[in-house]
């Protein structure tokens, strides 16, 4: 299973008509896409530069690739995206984050309702395929220490390719190698965990700084409350 995030910044605000035609036409997409599942919107609540967040997942690659030809994304999403689309409303940022996901082998990420919070990671290129995959081990297991947290998925953005490929990211352009989602019942489960003593949040506070031997070189999160469109297929 692929699981993506699409995250934006737009112009005008969530009030803007043209802002919310767009929110509205991710929110309803997998109602004419069948590929697109797990389907939900969100307004960012944090201080990172985006406003609009669209969360969903593909079945396959190849179904990844359907949803990418299919005519409402051409018709519908694109005149909204699109740079040369004269009703184009995204924005352009350095945070480096409109595109981020990762593989998994199941929906082990479905929050039915409830705030989602992402922590894009740059984890050191230098460290091994075990040191990552331990520190993905901690990070999976924080809602075994605190209940605050309703889940922990970890997994290699997919979607980053400089992590992949070698290639040196643009200047002012961020590249995240990781996604780290979290689940919350609600923001004040949020916040109970983001000052506990738990290890993981007291790194987080010190922005993973020494962890693990200084495994993570960089981060930026983003949170949301969830607004479930399309039920789970």
């Amino acid at each position: 299973m692929l699981r993506r995030f699409e995250m934006y910044s737009v112009a005008g605000g969530d009030r803007d008509p043209k802002v919310r035609r767009l929110a509205e036409a991710f929110s309803t997409c997998g109602q004419f896409i069948p590929e697109v599942l797990h389907s939900a919107v969100g307004w960012n609540l944090s201080p990172a530069p985006l406003q609009l967040v669209w969360e969903h997942a593909y079945a396959s690659p190849e179904a990844y690739r359907r949803y990418m030809v299919h005519p409402f994304h051409a018709a519908v999403l694109d005149r909204y995206l699109l740079a040369d689309s004269p009703e184009r409303v995204v924005t352009d940022n350095d945070l480096g984050a409109g595109l981020v996901g990762y593989s998994c082998d199941g929906p082990t990420f479905v929050l039915a309702c409830g705030v989602r919070r992402l922590v894009l990671l740059q984890v050191d290129r230098a460290a091994s395929e075990a040191e990552v995959g331990r520190a993905a081990e901690v990070l999976e297991s924080v809602p075994r220490a605190t209940p605050a947290m309703a889940l922990s998925v970890v997994g290699a953005n997919t979607m980053g390719r400089a992590w992949f490929d070698g290639v040196t990211p643009m200047p002012g352009s961020a590249r995240w190698s990781h996604v780290w989602e979290q689940g919350f019942e609600s923001l004040d489960a949020l916040r109970s965990y983001l000052v506990s003593d738990t290890d993981v949040a007291s790194a987080e506070r010190e922005n993973f700084s020494n962890w693990r031997g200084g495994l993570v070189t960089g981060s930026v999160s983003v949170h949301y409350q969830m607004l479930v469109s399309d039920r789970p297929r």
